[in-house]
This record gives structure tokens, C-alpha cells and sequence, in this order.
């Protein structure tokens, strides 16, 4: 039996958001990568949650700012918060000393983790489809970036960390969403507590941008602020182990990146890599849903 219309819309809307939250998200590592040799770490991460935490409490106005931090989830909403900064922190790192193809294919060891721990943290039936599908998102994702043995360092250690608060990330979205906590909260509390942690670290150590440099830490702002907020309206909408085989598409965001502005034009490796994501994620989307099944 297919899915009824309203779930597949659903989850149509949620893959949709997914691939465009991801592509935001590479967007993120490929302006950090401009910045790192001349801003500091603090004021990276800072950029990343201080724009989009301004916009949003313009947007809401003072009236709805209690509501909006309104949970019955602090613990979880704090710890929601802090995966994030982890995630950014080290992949700053990682883009610092890796080449940006490489430190994002390391990143994507988080999937298998999310795969692995969905049935157990929330309670989601993972089918064979799902495994297979990140399995060939994950050697797509190795034709693209082709890290060689020799290339390896003691830096992989921050991508490889950065991983695993990926996946716990990806999983708190969705058990936040299942407990009922609406996707602006969730965004709030992302931002304050990145605004938090990094405000401090920026303070310590401030070199003045110049204008180049002002317009690249806004464009970091706005791609994380958007990047999070559709990550989280995302997993509110679909099951994690359905929309992570489409979290590949990070790697084509990034690709393009590289392409446009560190002028690394994608090779016949490159674009058959992209086609096995899309592959993957369609495949996926193409199985019937088990738990619907006759």
C-alpha cells in the first residue's frame, strides 16, 4: 500500500527542506574557509548564530519573545543547542588544515550514525532500504572527494568528531519534534545558546573585518540561521532515517562551492558521484513505507 496523499505531501516537503537546509550548511563550511586565516575562530562561530538570532527576535517582536522560549524541554533544548556549536567549532578547524571535499566526507560518517541509533533513541523502524541507500550515499561521497591514505592527518580528528554531533543534532531535531516542541522554539534556543557560547570567544580575540570580510560573516549568519531553521521544520515533518540519505546533498552544495570560489571545476569523478546521491535519495523516496505496508 502506498503512503495516503497528505503523508506523502508531507514527506515531500520534508526532503525538500532537508536539501536545502544541507546545501545551506555547505554553503556555511565554504565561507568559513574564506574567513579562517583572517578572523578569528570566535568571531566565525559568532557570526554563524548572532545575525540570525537578531533577525528572528526583530521578526517576532518583544510580545512573543517568552512564548517563543517556552519549553518543557530545557535540558534537551540546551544540549540541541550546544550539538551545533560542536559541529561548527570543529569543522572550522577542519576546513583550516583539510581541503573542504575532504573534511565534508569525513562529516558524513554522521548519517551511519543516525541510521544506527534512530530505532533505538526514536523508536523509528529502520528497513533495509534506508541502510542501502547511505551506504551508497556514503561511497558516492567518497568518488567525490577521493581522499587518498597519504592525504589523511591527525586532523581528521575534528571532522570525524564533528560526525558524531552531527548525528546527535540530526537525532535531538527529530525527538524534539516528536515530543511536540514547535520548530521556532527549537531554532530559538539553537541560536541563544550558540550566541552564548560564542560571544565570549569572540570578545578575546576581535580582529576588525574590513567590508569584504563584514559581507562574508553576514552571508555565514543568513546560511546557518536558514540552514537551521529548515533542518528542524524537516525532521518535524519525516522520520530520520527517510530524510538522512538526502543529507548527501551537502556534498554536492560543497562541490559547488569549491567550483564558484575556489574555482575547483567538478571532474567526470565529481558528477557521477552527485548522480549516485540523487540515486540514493531517490531511491528511498520510492519505497513504500513499511509501517503502511499490507
Amino acid at each position: 500500500m502506498t503512503l495516503p496523499g497528505s503523508r506523502l505531501s508531507e514527506r515531500s516537503s520534508a526532503i525538500l527542506l532537508l536539501i536545502v537546509a544541507v546545501s545551506c550548511f555547505g554553503a556555511v563550511d565554504g565561507f568559513s574557509k574564506i574567513l579562517v586565516d583572517s578572523q578569528s575562530f570566535g568571531q566565525i562561530m559568532l557570526a554563524r548564530y548572532a545575525p540570525a538570532l537578531v533577525a528572528l527576535l526583530v521578526a517576532s517582536g518583544p510580545g512573543s519573545w517568552r512564548g517563543m522560549y517556552s519549553t518543557r524541554r530545557p535540558g534537551l533544548q540546551v544540549i540541541r543547542g550546544l550539538s551545533p556549536v560542536c559541529v561548527g567549532g570543529l569543522m572550522v578547524f577542519a576546513v583550516r588544515y583539510l581541503p573542504l571535499a575532504e573534511a565534508t566526507v569525513i562529516l558524513f560518517a554522521g548519517p551511519f550514525i543516525v541510521v544506527a541509533l534512530s530505532q533505538r533513541m526514536l523508536g523509528e523502524r529502520v528497513d533495509p532500504a534506508s541502510w542501502i541507500a547511505v551506504a551508497i550515499g556514503f561511497l558516492a561521497v567518497l568518488i567525490v572527494a577521493r581522499p587518498g591514505i597519504d592525504a589523511l592527518s591527525k586532523y581528521t580528528i575534528f571532522p570525524a568528531a564533528a560526525a558524531v554531533f552531527y548525528a546527535i543534532l540530526q537525532l535531538l531535531s527529530r525527538r524534539l519534534a516528536s515530543l511536540g516542541e514547535l520548530p521556532r522554539t527549537t531554532v530559538a534556543w539553537t541560536l541563544l545558546v550558540g550566541t552564548l557560547v560564542s560571544l565570549p570567544l569572540a570578545m578575546l580575540d576581535w580582529r576588525s573585518p574590513d567590508l569584504y570580510h563584514w559581507v562574508i560573516l553576514l552571508c555565514l549568519g543568513v546560511s546557518f540561521g536558514s540552514g537551521q531553521l529548515l533542518l528542524t521544520k524537516a525532521f518535524a515533518l519525516a522520520p530520520a532515517n527517510v530524510l538522512t540519505p538526502f543529507s548527501y546533498v551537502q556534498i554536492v552544495s560543497a562541490a559547488i562551492f569549491g567550483w564558484l570560489v575556489f574555482h575547483n571545476v567538478p571532474d567526470v569523478w565529481t558528477i557521477s558521484g552527485m548522480v549516485l546521491i540523487v540515486s540514493a535519495g531517490v531511491y528511498v523516496f520510492g519505497r513504500r513505507d513499511p509501517a503502511n505496508q499490507a
